[in-house]
């Protein structure tokens, strides 16, 4: 997205959720787990907004429980109490009635109906975080819960309302993809079941509002369509969502005159409908934004202050207020009244709790604030700010996900319509078909990626492998060349002639191995031990200088664990090549391996020489090294945890000084 773009609006303020419609149960289910018809008839209450007779029926239902011995009925009669007191705007109440059922409900076995009720507890809790705390992270595991549950229930006239519960939370979370999914999903369940259309009004909603979050709106436009076309079949709350949306929608669009038409349609609507006063004030403050918009800021001063004496002291929300101090900010910043606007930023600076949207918003006001007082530092720094959140909310690849989820579905429901006039059964096998083509033309798509990654990742292995297996056996016949071998057996002849013991078994072993360890990529930890032992004899026993070679390895290691073939040997090469070669003649060599566990699952492996001052060699990168890098190359493409390799030439092991090296690694390699 690119930075350009204009200031965000905080979602949370200009799309209501839609867990008040969820929390809604249909009538009965044909199922064998029955909603009880006295939870129906509360419902219908809610719906007809005759809250105290709602009330008076959950209190009977309870004592009815009770006298009953029907726990069951109880746990039910609870989660109708928490949504009761949801619709009360109560949430000591929705939380204590909520965990009380869903703390009885986990404790019991199975029984007909313990999953459905499960799953409006859940869905009850969820609404608790999503409404009275924001919390976007325990509102989406909430409804995450609901949906297993309802899933597990078998009643699939509930999963389009659980789908689209779990999408608005992933939508409050920024989560759009996933949102767009889970969408989709209700909406296609919806279909499947041929449910009435006031269930399709809370999805439609969520989904467009989905899009103007990504700023699609050619697709936002075509799903409040939907919502408008059936306006005046929904109740009074689904009509404020629809309408909220619409002109967030505008909003959004930079369109605010049609915007600001849209919130005073809302605001006059609402004056008919007694007990909406925290939905006035919501659509107050949207009103207020767009007028600084569209240049009235006096009416726009007047309202945040309304606004801010109820959300302050009769409905007290921190993060609403946050808001609104945004909004004051650029009033102050659009009437010049700078010194107010800095004010306002120290008295209220941005939280760490601030939803992304508010973050955005703030941002905005402060850049413009700057810019217009002269500090053109922290206006930049800001834009900077504002410009990585909202490319992180919106970025290209996530609109094309969206983008190609939403042409499926409509290509989908094109090839329905075009079969409109047929009867339902017909219907229902067209859309059959169309679901299976499009599952088959997926999966054989995955299937032909799949293969084709597979192919290129084999032969890439392939040529990496025989990439090392020849840089291993150069760096062979460059270390036992004929010369090596005629040395080695001269010196063992003159040996044998003055009385001393003979190595040449150690030398047959390295000619008869050498082979071997070439072809493995890893080996046991001890093997390539003794092939470097071997290596080691040979080699110190043709020198002059006096030689000592000692290793150690931690108690606690298996020295069996899997290690990279002929890289110790080459370290010990590199010592003999580069490091004592620095050192005086009659100097003292010395040889030190260590094995040591570094943390839990984490071995290193050092190989230390007392090398003279400038052993520039060791890092030259020689044939050895390049076998030694492309081994740990290829290791690392099969394994999670990395296998990492360094050279130290200033290294001191026990007060003498030299050069270091170390393999770090797992001690549960892959090949």
């Amino acid at each position: 997205m690119k930075s350009t773009e204009k200031i965000s609006k905080l979602t949370l303020l200009l799309n209501m959720t839609i867990v008040m419609v969820m929390l809604l149960s249909c009538r009965e289910n044909k199922t064998e787990t029955v909603m009880p018809s006295e939870i129906a008839d509360i419902t219908d209450a809610l719906r007809n907004g005759n809250m105290t007779q709602a009330m008076s029926m959950t209190d009977e239902l309870k004592s009815k429980a009770i006298a009953m011995g029907d726990s069951g009925l109880w746990s039910e009669a609870m989660v109708q109490q928490g949504v009761n007191s949801y619709y009360q705007g109560n949430p000591a109440g929705v939380l204590s009635s909520a965990d009380s059922a869903i703390c009885w409900l986990e404790r019991q076995k199975h029984f007909p109906s313990k999953a459905r009720i499960l799953a409006k507890a859940y869905q009850t809790k969820g609404a608790y975080y999503d409404q009275y705390h924001f919390n976007s992270d325990s509102t989406a595991l909430y409804f995450r819960k609901a949906v297993d549950q309802v899933e597990l229930s078998g009643i699939h006239s509930d999963l389009p309302q659980a789908y689209g519960n779990y999408a608005n939370a992933l939508r409050m979370g920024a989560a759009l993809d996933s949102a767009a999914l889970y969408y989709h999903r209700a909406i296609s369940t919806a279909d499947s079941l041929d449910l009435e259309t006031i269930h399709y009004i809370p999805l439609y909603n969520g989904i467009a509002s989905v899009f103007t979050d990504m700023r699609d709106f050619e697709n936002s436009a075509i799903w409040w369509s939907k919502s408008m076309q059936v306006l005046e079949s929904m109740n009074q709350f689904d009509k404020f969502n629809t309408l909220t949306g619409v002109g967030n929608d505008h909003y959004y669009k930079n369109d605010y005159d049609g915007a600001e038409q849209i919130f005073t349609r809302l605001r006059k609507m609402l004056d008919s409908v007694p007990g909406a006063e925290w939905e006035t004030m919501f659509t107050e403050v949207n009103l207020s934004d767009t007028y600084i918009r569209i240049g009235r800021i006096q009416e726009a001063q007047e309202i945040l202050n309304k606004a801010a004496n109820y959300f302050t002291k009769e409905q007290p929300n921190p993060t609403v207020m946050s808001y609104i101090q945004t909004l004051r900010m650029r009033a102050a910043t659009a009437m010049g009244d700078y010194a107010g606007g800095l004010e306002m930023a120290q008295q209220y600076p941005e939280s760490d709790t601030l939803r992304l949207e508010q973050h955005l918003a703030r941002l905005k006001a402060m850049e413009d604030l700057y810019s217009n007082i002269g500090n053109h530092r922290l206006a930049y720094i800001t834009r900077c700010r504002y410009d990585h959140l909202n490319d992180s909310l919106r970025s290209y690849r996530l609109s094309q996900q969206i983008s190609a989820l939403n042409a499926i579905y409509q290509r989908d429901h094109r090839i329905l319509n075009l079969e409109a006039g047929n009867t339902r059964q017909q219907a229902h096998i067209y859309k059959l078909t169309a679901g299976i083509a499009i599952a088959l033309a997926v999966i054989a798509g995955l299937i032909l990626i799949y293969v084709v990654r597979r192919i290129n990742s084999k032969k890439r292995e392939e040529r990496m492998m025989n990439k090392i297996i020849s840089l291993r056996q150069e760096n062979l016949r460059n270390r036992v060349t004929p010369h090596f071998i005629y040395n080695a057996l001269n010196h063992e002849l003159n040996n044998e002639r003055i009385g001393h013991p003979s190595h040449l078994d150690s030398l047959v072993d390295l000619i008869r191995r050498q082979q071997i360890v070439a072809s493995e990529i890893l080996i046991p930890f001890s093997e390539e031990l003794k092939f470097t032992d071997d290596y080691i004899r040979v080699i110190s026993d043709n020198g002059r200088d006096p030689f000592v070679y000692n290793y150690s390895i931690d108690p606690d290691i298996d020295p069996n664990f899997a290690f990279p073939s002929m890289t110790l040997q080459i370290l010990v090469e590199n010592a003999f090549k580069h490091g004592f070669t620095t050192l005086p003649a009659e100097t003292e060599r010395r040889l030190i391996i260590t094995v040591k566990r570094l943390k839990e699952g984490i071995i290193a492996v050092n190989v230390f020489n007392n090398c003279g001052p400038s052993p520039s060699g060791m890092e030259k990168g020689g044939t050895g090294l390049r076998v030694l890098l492309e081994t740990i190359k290829l290791i690392n493409e099969h394994n999670r945890q990395q296998t990492n390799f360094s050279i130290d030439t200033k290294a001191e092991l026990n007060g003498i000084h030299g050069c270091n090296a170390t393999i770090t690694l797992p001690d549960n390699l892959k090949p």
